[in-house]
């Protein structure tokens, strides 16, 4: 309850009224609040000091983000998804071989399980010249795993690869050349 000082003193024919309201320790149940102070959550709080008063327990804890590697991809659902993110400050942790290329530039690691006969289609985007492509068992370097399909996504030119088994399959965002790196946008669709 709030505090309140009442003074009533009879002053040729008059009271005197003195109310002390703190920030936040009126309730507003009705939504309205004394002179100065904004209901907010159903407290009386002083919009220029006060910010929203917090729930005692978040609904859910904060997220931790994945490194984006083997170990630690970013993971999509079976239908998959689209994100965003940079590699400019990654580095090479997979030498994969695709289309005659192989990929040593800085990557970024996400997974994606599916059935066998499943089609992963990849569409990449970005600010270089990054590919995307799908390996199964994510390897680091130096093993050279070949891509599934042996085919890789390139900016305006997405791949559709098809599953031959049954699992998790690891999309990497990367690149053939190590000194280039930059924002990309990398957009799965599974069938």
């Amino acid at each position: 309850m709030p505090r309140i000082a009442l003074l009533c003193a009879c002053l040729v024919g008059g009271c005197f009224f003195d109310a002390s309201y703190r920030s936040g320790s009126v309730r507003c149940s009705d939504g309205k609040c004394p002179s100065g102070l904004t209901c907010r959550a159903e407290v009386c709080v002083d919009p220029r000091i006060d910010a929203a008063v917090d729930d005692m327990m978040p609904d859910t804890p904060d997220a931790r983000l994945a490194a984006l590697t083997c170990n630690d991809p970013g993971l999509f659902p079976a239908a998959g998804g689209m994100t965003s993110g940079s590699t400019a400050t990654r580095s090479s942790t997979i030498s994969a071989m695709c289309s005659g290329f192989v990929m040593n530039g800085p990557d970024a690691v996400y997974r994606v399980d599916t059935g066998s006969g499943a089609q992963i289609n990849l569409t990449i985007a970005g600010t270089y010249q990054v590919n995307a492509y799908v390996i199964a068992p994510c390897s680091i370097a130096p093993a050279t795993p070949m891509c599934i399909g042996n085919t890789m996504a390139a900016v305006g030119s997405p791949v559709n690869i098809t599953t031959t088994l049954a699992g998790q399959h690891f999309i990497v965002v990367d690149g053939p050349n190590a000194g280039m790196n930059g924002d990309y946008t990398l957009t799965v669709v599974v069938n």
